[in-house]
């Protein structure tokens, strides 16, 4: 009788296990049914025709930005336009709207009214895909990939060519930085950056920033986490972006950020105060809102290395 309550149990366990894993079995079909309902809600994407690669040329009118999940806006009415080759610099206080413009110009948050215009196409004429190529984009808090340094610039392109990475890391002024890695380029990294300091993060997001000669770049505090040369190596970068005729955006709080720009942007409550030559939009910031501009005034112009204006 012992024995054949031993085998019975044993035979049984199989099923009570079962029995005891229904509820979850239930659970996880029900959560299949959910995703693939809300799946099948989601249009399918319309194929669109394939636009000329673009030159840089930026036109933004009227443009309104509400954030996701939000009804108020974060951007109203903000209207400019940036030429090939020209480099822009962003200011303001903290919460003035620069991030949300950053990320509007990249086409993370759609426009709400008004437009940006790329070469006269808006960002949704564009191929997400395509779109992606034309645009390096450095967020304020840059996140690696688990992956090599070489993923992480080519932005996980499977097919990605090694000239392109190598390329890139060089416009970026980290090439030698990665050479000096215990493996280089094949060096491995985690989403919360391993060995790497916070500035070698950002300068490899600069890289990948870069990656695929993109026609418009939207960096977004680029300097926060670097040091003197660091500085010095980005604004090289963006010297070299502009002579390729780079359309550049620069959301900067420090003055080192904004020594390449031609154009400043003064930004206050989610609308644009002032916006012209940048030494001229200093000035007028100084004496009418001296706190926003005071610290970055005193930077040098484009066009001299040794004076300060």
């Amino acid at each position: 009788m012992i024995a054949g309550s031993i085998l019975l149990g044993r035979a049984l366990q199989p099923i009570e296990q079962t029995i005891g894993q229904w509820p979850m079995l239930a659970r996880t079909r029900a959560a299949r049914d959910r995703l693939a309902k809300l799946l099948s809600d989601v249009p399918r994407e319309v194929p669109r025709t394939a636009l000329p690669r673009p030159t840089g040329r930026i036109e933004v009118a009227g443009l309104a930005v509400l954030p996701p999940g939000d009804t108020r806006p974060v951007l109203r009415g903000v209207s400019f336009r940036v030429d090939p080759g020209q480099a822009i610099g962003v200011i303001g206080l903290s919460g003035s709207g620069k991030s949300s413009l950053a990320r509007a110009l990249c086409g993370v948050w759609p426009a709400a009214a008004g437009t940006v215009r790329l070469d006269g196409a808006t960002l949704d004429q564009y191929d997400p895909d395509v779109l992606g190529s034309y645009i390096g984009y450095l967020p304020q808090r840059v996140t690696l990939f688990d992956g090599t340094i070489a993923e992480n610039i080519s932005r996980l392109d499977e097919k990605a060519d090694p000239e392109k990475i190598v390329e890139a890391a060089k416009k970026a002024a980290v090439h030698d930085l990665i050479l000096h890695l215990p493996k280089g380029y094949d060096t491995p990294v985690t989403s919360m950056g391993g060995q790497l300091s916070g500035g070698q993060i950002q300068r490899i997001g600069l890289a990948r920033a870069f990656y695929g000669n993109p026609v418009m770049l939207v960096l977004d505090e680029p300097n926060s986490n670097l040091d003197n040369d660091g500085s010095l190596a980005l604004n090289q970068a963006i010297r070299q972006a502009k002579a390729d005729g780079c359309a550049v955006f620069i959301m900067a709080h420090r003055p080192a950020a904004i020594q390449e720009c031609e154009l400043l942007m003064l930004m206050k409550d989610g609308m644009v105060q002032n916006f012209g030559p940048r030494d001229q939009v200093l000035r007028e910031a100084v004496k009418n809102a001296g706190d926003i501009a005071r610290p970055i005034q005193g930077v040098q112009s484009p066009a001299s290395q040794g004076g300060v204006q």
